[in-house]
Parts: C-alpha cells; sequence; structure tokens
C-alpha cells in the first residue's frame, strides 16, 4: 500500500515534467506582471491600457493551439513509438504551418486594433496605450508563436527544465531591460508603452534563439537546412485536426471572463476589483493543473505511440489522484480562511468581502478545475481533442446566460456569477473522467493497437 499511495513509481516521471511546466507557465505571466510594474510608473491610463491590451494577447495566445497542440501531441506519439526522424520532421511541417497561421491572425489583428478598443469602451488615452501595446505586439507575433510551438516541442519530448531555463533567462533580461526601454534608465531616451511591448519582444526573440539552438543540441530538430526549406506536408491536416479544436476550447474559455465582466460591473466595480484580487491566488492551482495538463500530454502521447494501452491508463489515473491530493489543501483553504488569504493584497472591506464570497464558493469545485485541465492534457495526448471540445466549449459558453439567470433573473448578485464559474467547473471536470473511462469514442481509440496519428501517411 506505501507504494502504490506514497510513492507510485509514476510520481517522479510525472512530477519532472508537470512542475517545469508549472514554472514555465508562470513565466509568461511574469513578462506582463514586469511590464505592469514599469508601466504603472506612466500612470492610470498607461496600466489600463497595457491591461486592455493584455485581453487579446490572452486570447492570440490561446489560438496558437491551433498548430502548437496538434504538433505536441504527434511529435510525443513519434517519439513514443520510436520514429524520432518523423517527429523532427513533423516540427518543421508544424513550423512553417505556424507561421501560416501565424499570418491569418496578423491580418486579422492588425485592421481590427482600433475598433476593437472603441468597442470596449475605453477613454482615448487609454485607448491610445492600448493601441501601441498592441500593434507592436501584432507585429512581433511570429517571434511570440515559434517560441510558444518550440515550448511545445521540448515538453512533446518530456524536455521542460530546459524550455523553463530559457524562458527564466527571459524574464530576467525582461526585468533590466523594461526601465531601459519604458523611463529611459541609463539612454535618457524614454518610449513608454511602445518600449514595454519592444522589450518583451526583444526578450522573446532571444529566447527562441536559444530554443533552437538547444533544439538542434538535443536531436529535437533537423539540421538548420532543411528547417528552413518548404516543406511537403504531410502531417498538417492532422495537426490542425488536433490543434483547432484545442484551441477552440482555450480562445472561448479567455474571452468569456471579458464577457462576464458586462454582468460584474452592474453590480459595482468591488467585485470587479475582488475578482482580480482572486486571479492572483487561484493562478497557483490553474498553472499547477496546467503543468498536469502538460505531464499528460506528454506521457499519454508518447505511451499511446508505443501502443501501450495499459500504461496509458496508469498515467491517467495517477495523475488524477496526484493532482487531487494537491489540489485539496488548496480548496480547504479557499473555503475556511478566505479572508486570511485577501487581505495581504487589498485593505478595501467591500473588495475583501467580494473576494472571500468568491474564493469560498470556487473552494468547493477547486479540485474538478485540476480534473479539467488535466483530461484537456490527456486527450490531446491522445491527438483526441474533438469530443473533448464538444464538452469544453458550451459548458464555458453557459457561464454568461447562466450568470445572467442567477444573478439578474433571481436576483442572487454576484453570488450567482461565482456559482454560474463553479457549476460549469464541477460538470467539466465529472464529465471530461467520464469520456475518458466510459466515453465510447475513447473506448475504441484505446482498444486500437495502431494509433490513427501513426498509420501510414498517403
Amino acid at each position: 500500500m506505501k507504494t502504490r499511495w506514497f510513492n507510485h513509481p509514476l510520481d517522479r516521471e510525472i512530477s519532472r515534467i508537470a512542475v517545469p511546466a508549472f514554472l514555465g507557465f508562470l513565466g509568461f505571466i511574469l513578462f506582463d506582471a514586469i511590464n505592469i510594474f514599469w508601466v504603472g510608473r506612466l500612470g492610470t491610463s498607461a496600466i489600463a491600457g497595457v491591461a486592455s491590451a493584455a485581453f487579446l494577447t490572452w486570447a492570440v495566445m490561446a489560438a496558437m493551439s491551433a498548430t502548437t497542440a496538434g504538433a505536441g501531441s504527434l511529435i510525443a506519439q513519434l517519439f513514443g513509438a520510436g520514429r524520432s526522424e518523423e517527429a523532427r520532421r513533423t516540427a518543421v511541417e508544424a513550423a512553417w504551418l505556424s507561421l501560416g497561421v501565424c499570418l491569418l491572425l496578423m491580418a486579422l489583428l492588425l485592421p481590427g486594433i482600433g475598433p476593437v478598443f472603441r468597442l470596449m469602451g475605453l477613454q482615448p488615452g487609454t485607448a491610445a496605450y492600448a493601441r501601441q501595446y498592441l500593434t507592436i505586439y501584432a507585429c512581433a507575433l511570429p517571434l511570440y508563436y515559434l517560441c510558444n510551438l518550440a515550448g511545445s516541442i521540448f515538453n512533446a519530448y518530456g524536455d521542460t527544465r530546459t524550455n523553463v531555463l530559457i524562458m527564466s533567462a527571459s524574464v530576467a533580461f525582461n526585468v533590466v531591460l523594461d526601465p531601459v526601454l519604458i523611463l529611459g534608465w541609463l539612454t535618457g531616451r524614454p518610449f513608454g508603452v511602445p518600449g514595454a511591448a519592444a522589450a518583451s519582444a526583444i526578450c522573446i526573440t532571444c529566447a527562441l534563439v536559444l530554443q533552437v539552438i538547444f533544439l538542434r543540441r538535443r536531436g529535437y530538430l533537423p539540421p538548420m537546412s532543411e528547417v528552413v526549406r518548404f516543406p511537403v506536408f504531410i502531417r498538417a491536416k492532422r495537426i490542425l485536426a488536433i490543434g483547432v479544436p484545442a484551441a477552440s476550447v482555450n480562445v472561448v474559455w479567455s474571452l468569456v471572463y471579458p464577457a462576464l465582466t458586462a454582468i460584474i460591473t452592474r453590480f459595482g466595480e468591488a467585485p470587479l476589483a475582488g475578482l482580480s484580487v482572486c486571479f492572483r491566488w487561484e493562478g497557483i492551482p490553474y498553472f499547477l493543473g496546467i503543468g498536469f495538463s502538460t505531464a499528460m500530454a506528454t506521457l499519454v502521447g508518447q505511451a499511446y505511440g508505443r501502443g501501450d494501452m495499459q500504461r496509458v491508463r496508469q498515467i491517467v489515473v495517477r495523475g488524477r489522484l496526484l493532482i487531487t491530493a494537491l489540489l485539496l489543501p488548496v480548496a480547504l483553504a479557499f473555503i475556511f480562511i478566505p479572508e486570511l488569504l485577501v487581505r495581504p493584497l487589498t485593505s478595501d472591506p467591500e473588495v475583501i468581502s467580494n473576494a472571500a464570497r468568491y474564493l469560498r464558493i470556487v473552494g468547493y469545485f477547486e479540485v474538478f478545475l485540476g480534473w479539467e485541465l488535466l483530461f484537456e492534457g490527456v486527450f490531446t495526448g491522445l491527438g483526441h481533442t474533438r469530443d473533448y471540445m464538444l464538452i469544453s466549449v458550451p459548458l464555458t459558453l453557459t457561464r454568461w446566460p447562466a450568470a445572467w439567470l442567477l444573478a439578474i433573473t433571481l436576483g442572487l448578485g454576484t453570488t450567482g456569477i461565482w456559482w454560474a464559474i463553479s457549476l460549469s467547473t464541477l460538470a467539466k471536470g465529472l464529465w471530461t473522467s467520464w469520456l475518458f473511462h466510459k466515453g465510447a469514442s475513447t473506448s475504441r481509440l484505446l482498444a486500437s493497437q495502431t494509433p490513427p496519428a501513426l498509420a501510414p501517411q498517403l
């Protein structure tokens, strides 16, 4: 029993990927946090402008899964099957395919920057800052996209540690570069908000160069002469078939909270401020869940590629047990001591009250947030994201009408909004777990001897 519960052989394998991935995702958050810190020296309008632009940058990052998720899934499966050369060629296809999708995103984003911020109702000064930041981000989008893809390739091989070290170095560089470009330290030439966007773009460029160097050294990419040569697309359709549903899930999730803001602000600014405070705390279990999702996508993909379906089931069962054990103390803290958690972040009694109410409600369902994220990784590893999308997207979208019904129609106020969010999390966690263990489509996948993604390509 001791081996089974406290020292299972899979624990170290899962944590070896999940923990660095968790830290790596926090690195991306640090980019925004560092920018906000230094932009704060420029005034409230500058902060609001960069924060407003961040809503769209997160949606764009989510859309990148259209190629990065599919590439990661296929590379993990091919590596698990011992077909390393095909895995390297798939990485090259994914890079070129990502550039194509990136051009499409830029064509949609650049002309729409002005109208989007007008629709958001920003003040002219705030909108100007937002446009400045997002325009530079959009122009640098290929760098961000390829950096994201490179991270997915590292993850597919289970080499999350290398990518975390690279991204940590880029974050450290960003700390140094921000005051130079934003405030003009050392140079006497401040660039303001555009300097913040430029600093991030420069750091991402440096990170991408290091990623390519180490991808080559690790043997995860073919020689650069092959990388820069336009490929014959063999697996592009399969990459998109896996990635587009995954991207749909992430994009819808990233856009629902801005939509809910219209309901939240009907009850004043304090609930929105309380939600913002809570996101700082909830980011810990969320990104821990993302770390486990990455581990599942890698380990499940590799085992599935080897045709070891029993191993797939063992990884999933153990992963769910681990994420449950890790999130249970977090859930209990949210339920029993929310005020204690919130007070260090704000002194406003009304904000504390709203934040504590939110944490207490979501605390009852925090474990199921972990399940939801974990099974997103499981189905990505299997290359079977469509059925997961058909569960996740509708339930995420129902948060808005459910929040309106509970908060406005039934008069529950912001409590109704928090319950709408939490109940959808419960439903997604339970339903996706059922889909893996009892769903007919998943059962067929696990009964097959050869994963469809690894079948001969015509």
